[in-house]
């Protein structure tokens, strides 16, 4: 079982519960709430939303990535609300989370086409960091 610190929407929360079942997990909505548990909490993985805190994802990434306690800790950014966002920007959004130390940036909204693979994977990714 992981401790795992989600940083998303609310309407995220059932989802990634379903792709995460057993494991321990911490929601956070703000940037303070996260930057908090970060401190007082030790997690093995680190979830963080598109959405998160007014589209904060990229910069709570960085923060964690300059945390010593996370350097090595997996950082699985995620998109799960459905907005119009063009192919190319989601592989944009891919390469910046990966160019800034993110282990991956996965789709899991409702229906998307690769849903369970990667619901699948971050549950693979957990399994592994618990």
């Amino acid at each position: 079982m992981a401790r795992v610190l989600v940083a998303d929407v609310p309407e995220m929360e059932s989802t990634l519960r379903d792709c995460l079942p057993g494991h321990e997990l911490t929601f956070v909505r703000t940037m303070r709430e996260a930057i908090f548990a970060l401190r007082r909490d030790g997690f093995g993985l680190i979830v963080i939303g598109l959405h998160f805190d007014e589209s904060r994802m990229i910069e709570l990434l960085s923060h964690v990535r300059g945390l010593e306690k996370y350097r090595d800790a997996p950082v699985i950014c995620v998109q799960g609300i459905e907005v119009n966002l063009p192919g190319s920007v989601l592989r944009s959004i891919d390469v910046a989370v990966k160019a800034l130390g993110g282990t991956a940036f996965l789709d899991l909204r409702e229906g998307a086409e690769k849903f369970r693979e990667h619901c699948g994977a971050l549950e693979t990714v957990a399994l592994r960091s618990g």
